[in-house]
């Protein structure tokens, strides 16, 4: 234990021309001198009156910064000389100093020195006094990144200290940092900020800074202009309470995606792709194709298909595939959220835009989407007058904030869904029919499960394997009749029902593991058996679940149910083809033509 405080202890002299910037720093910005210290009670750094007592000994006056030392903890001095921690030092009730702010430097839990902002004058004292909390900030703030400085020290000692006044303490901290002198002059600048700003350095350029008069968090909303660019930034003004023509304010502004991050939680999305799509049937196969062709495009995309035929894993892979997928997929239900809050939810708002409003203001989907892509679920339920907004949206690429008169750009791919006929509704002026060729450039059709039946031997395993791991229960095997079944319904509800009816299944199911008819849900068993069953439509008329089929889905469909009826075996094969009119050879040439 005592090697490795001897380590610590080392720390802060190993990078003591760093320690001295940052103690020149707090004092440009402060008005006043600062000293460092190591655990030592060795200066290590100081300005003004200290500067001449580097590397001196502080043992015998030192005893506030001792206590710090002892406890890890900040100590503030308003009576320096007369107070309980200064007894035992040589200038007890004869101190020079007016008042000491004292501030642990701390790695890995350990004191390793301490930063002490004195006044020496009763000037400096009401100055300190007045800016106390931003001080202590400032003096905390510091007291961290010498922290981190000499951790880095310390695993690389040959790397020299580059770094040069208020930009060596910023380079380790994510926030973009603007330092500025007069006239919004940039003195400085960090790496983030350079990054955020698109330009490799502003030391030198004058910059323009407003307020829009947005408010999000306890966040700001600022307006800048540098080198001819304009750019929105989130973040905080601080005016240098002693300002010199070269250190005036400070500007600590956040990356969008930060703030994003901090502020508003969306859900974890699934790693869904078009391979997440399962099936072989020749709509699946298509679809899977057009979802390859339209990935990387930025135009809008327009899915329809009823409800549960998986309308959302199609944006979502979309999404996946896309240039986009390392941005935010950002999912809105039109259908599901109240009419009277949707537009918030859309395009957010301001503090104070509404009664009931948060105090902080909120961000939209469409802003939390920016460079990302925005998924506007059962877009059919979205007002008029709501249309029109995004309508404009998707034409000016800006939105504003509820309450606010401050335009904004985004870069947003917008994926819509629905299971209503927009064109029917356009004619019925229900929808806008601008908005309509505005989403519907790129269509994609989902086709409902009874189109493409050849999938659903493929979505049965996947759904029974699935529950059976998590229902902790062997792996399912599936009897023939049950697929015949499964394949004989009109599953209304698409994939959606059928996956219910498997997880049902399942949860039925007995130790051998087998998945027989029984245990399908009534209405599947009910409905596979109609569905073989002659109607009052004839061929080709609607069915009862509001479906034309063709001839050649009607008899395929006829003969499976006669066969999962009467039996697959030479017997009911005789029974079924006397239930269908048909002769033995006609009837094995059908299951032969059908794959039955």
């Amino acid at each position: 234990m005592e090697k490795a405080g001897d380590e610590i202890r080392s720390r802060l002299r190993n990078i003591q021309r760093t320690v001295a910037s940052y103690a020149g720093i707090i004092s440009k910005i402060a008005g006043v001198d600062v000293e460092v210290v190591d655990d030592n009670l060795y200066r290590v750094a100081g300005t003004g009156m200290f500067a001449a007592g580097v590397d001196a000994s502080m043992a015998q006056e030192g005893h506030v910064y001792r206590k710090v030392l002892e406890t890890g903890k900040r100590r503030v001095i308003y009576q320096p000389g007369e107070e309980l921690v200064c007894q035992g030092c040589p200038n007890f009730l004869n101190c020079p100093e007016e008042i000491e702010l004292a501030m642990p430097i701390l790695a890995e839990g350990h004191p390793i020195g301490v930063i002490g902002l004195v006044g020496s004058s009763r000037e400096q004292k009401l100055h300190i006094l007045e800016n106390e909390t931003l001080f202590l900030e400032l003096i905390e703030q510091i007291a961290d990144f010498i922290s981190v400085k000499a951790m880095e020290r310390e695993r690389a000692l040959q790397r020299e200290a580059l770094l040069s006044t208020l930009n060596a303490t910023l380079e380790h901290i994510q926030q973009g940092i603007l330092i500025l002198g007069k006239d919004f002059r940039v003195t400085d600048c960090n790496r983030a900020a350079m990054e955020q700003l698109e330009t490799p350095n502003l030391a030198g350029e004058r910059i323009f800074l407003e307020a829009t008069g947005d408010n999000l968090a306890k966040y700001t909303e600022y307006s800048l202009t540098a080198l001819g660019r304009q750019y929105r930034l989130m973040g905080t003004y601080l005016p240098v309470p002693q300002p010199t023509r070269d250190y005036q304010s400070v500007l600590i502004f956040y990356r969008s995606r930060e703030i994003k991050e901090r502020y508003f939680e969306t859900a974890a999305l699934p790693a869904v792709d078009k391979t997440s799509i399962l099936g072989s049937s020749p709509a699946t196969l298509k679809l899977k194709e057009e979802i390859s062709k339209v990935a990387r495009s930025t135009s809008t995309v327009l899915i329809t298909g009823e409800s549960g035929t998986g309308k959302e894993m199609v944006a979502t892979s979309i999404w996946r595939e896309s240039d986009r997928r390392d941005k935010r997929f950002i999912a809105l239900n039109c259908a599901a959220i109240p009419e009277s809050i949707m537009e918030s939810e859309l395009f957010g708002y301001v503090k104070g835009a509404f009664t009931g409003a948060d105090p902080n203001g909120r961000m939209g989907k469409f802003e939390l989407a920016n460079e990302g892509v925005i998924f506007l679920d059962e877009i059919g339920d979205m007002p008029l007058y709501l249309q029109s907004k995004l309508l404009r949206v998707l034409q000016e690429r800006k939105i504003v904030r509820i309450g606010s008169n401050q335009l904004m750009d985004i870069d947003v791919r917008v994926i819509a869904a629905t299971n209503k006929d927009l064109k029917k509704m356009v004619r019925e002026k229900r929808f806008r029919e601008d908005l309509y060729y505005r989403l519907d450039v790129i269509p994609l059709r989902v086709a409902p499960l009874r189109e493409r039946l050849e999938d659903i031997e493929d979505l049965t395993l996947f759904y029974s394997q699935r529950f059976a791991r998590k229902f902790g229960k062997k792996a399912p095997r599936l009897t023939e009749e049950v697929m015949d079944a499964l394949k004989g319904y009109r599953w209304p509800g698409n994939v959606r029902e059928l996956e219910n009816a498997v997880e049902y299944m399942v949860n039925l199911m007995g130790e051998d593991g087998t998945l027989d008819v029984s245990m399908l849900p009534e209405d599947i068993r009910t409905g596979s058996r109609e569905a073989a069953a002659p109607t009052e439509n004839g061929p080709g008329k609607q069915t009862g679940a509001g479906q034309i089929l063709s001839l050649r889905e009607l008899e395929k469909n006829a003969i499976r149910q006669a066969l999962l009826q009467c039996g697959n075996h030479t017997a009911g094969k005789a029974m079924a083809a006397r239930k269908l009119g048909i002769g033995m050879a006609t009837l094995y040439r059908k299951i032969q033509q059908y794959g039955l």
